[in-house]
């Protein structure tokens, strides 16, 4: 025949029955061995005395509520050892309500929760953590995202559907790359497998699909946290629009651009003086570009409309060394080939030094010590390689 008092002083939980008056009216032998109260002890004054100062209002009202028919599943409150430390008891308890009022106890049985209780105590600094991190992680106006060495993002904050349209289940559905632009797929994949192979991404930049069918240029920063486990390694990843920037950055390098040429135009101006005569005045700082423009500016011009005379003007220039020299000669002697004279005018003494020295042949080239003077010998058709220079 089972022997229920057996099984009641062999119970690893605390069992305890309290009368109307508050005292406890049986224990089991637990209640020493957690406690370190004798039970006669603990019988002798009302049980609220042993419980915790902080702990004694929610007590009484949990009291109260099982005298009026409730059912306790799960309550904690401290109790006071021998040794003036504390534990922790957690309480299931009911009345049975069939008994006379003034008969009426309180039937309860209770586990030592202590160590759950330090340990809960412990994690509350992280839970407290871990819930202004996902606060964080949805009000984002950022991208972020963990990513998985299968290519699958494993977290995806809200602002991407604020951003693209799609939501964070459609974001995980998928491999990432599959919303990438296809034209910036190699180095994407080529930037994410630098990443899992421990490299850290400053700045990187690529279009991604919206669920409209537009893309957007994001920029990211990712990084991998080494540490981790191999098999569970995540890339973390956050993201912001630069498409305005982007869009802005065309705009201005297509401006840049026309400005460049615009500029290039004005630096080389092929000016008609007649329907055959022409004048280029060169003007500035001559470089390797500078030059290469010059022949192909004079050399072009002439041949689409066949102009007979071209006055290089280099009054304008800064520096004329052998370089320069050089290339107005050969310029020259493209336009000879072209069937077009060469007159050259604003030369100063240091460039006449250098022609000399360089001792080419100036055959082909008419030189005049004004602009004024080789418009006026064009126009009279006084145009003699190597005549003496009058004016």
């Amino acid at each position: 025949m089972l022997s229920y008092e057996k099984m009641f002083q062999a119970s690893a939980g605390l069992l305890a029955t309290v009368d109307a008056s508050g005292h406890f009216r049986v224990l089991n032998p637990t209640w020493e061995r957690i406690l370190g109260w004798s039970l006669d002890e603990l019988r002798s004054k009302p049980f609220i005395e042993f419980v915790h100062p902080s702990d004694r209002e929610a007590t009484l009202a949990e009291v109260a509520g099982l005298l009026q028919g409730n059912t306790v599943d799960r309550f904690d409150n401290r109790y006071l050892c021998k040794d003036g430390s504390y534990r922790w008891l957690g309480w299931a308890a009911r009345v049975d309500t069939g008994e006379e009022p003034s008969e009426q106890l309180i039937y309860a049985t209770a586990i030592d929760v202590t160590i759950d209780r330090e340990r809960l105590s412990q994690l509350e600094p992280r839970l407290q953590d871990a819930k202004v991190y996902e606060k964080l992680f949805r009000v984002s106006v950022g991208l972020l995202v963990t990513l998985d060495p299968n290519g699958y993002f494993r977290h995806a904050n809200p602002a991407w559907e604020r951003l693209l349209g799609w939501s964070p289940e459609e974001m995980t559905a998928k491999p990432f790359i599959e919303f990438v632009h296809p034209d910036d797929r190699p180095a994407t994949i080529a930037e994410a497998t630098a990443l899992f192979e421990g490299k850290m991404t400053i700045r990187f930049d690529n279009r991604y699909q919206c669920k409209d069918g537009s893309y957007k240029w994001l920029a990211w920063t990712a990084y991998m946290d080494p540490s981790e486990d191999e098999s569970t390694r995540l890339v973390y990843g956050t993201a912001h629009d630069v498409t305005s920037y982007k869009e802005l950055l065309g705009e201005f390098e297509r401006t840049l651009a026309r400005l460049r040429d615009t500029m290039e135009a004005m630096s080389t101006p092929f000016i008609p003086i007649t329907e055959r005569i022409v004048v280029m005045p060169l003007v500035g700082q001559m470089d390797t570009d500078r030059i290469h423009q010059v022949m192909t500016v004079a050399l072009e011009g002439v041949q689409s409309t066949h102009v007979q005379v071209v006055i290089l003007d280099v009054t304008g220039l800064r520096d004329l060394d052998t370089r320069v020299a050089r290339a107005l000669l050969d310029t020259a002697k493209g336009l000879q080939l072209l069937g077009a004279k060469t007159i050259l005018t604003g030369i100063r003494p240091s460039l006449a030094q250098t022609l000399v020295g360089l001792g080419l042949d100036l055959g082909s080239i008419i030189t005049k010590g004004t602009l004024q003077s080789a418009i006026a010998s064009a126009l009279t058709n006084d145009l003699n390689p190597g005549k003496p220079n009058h004016a």
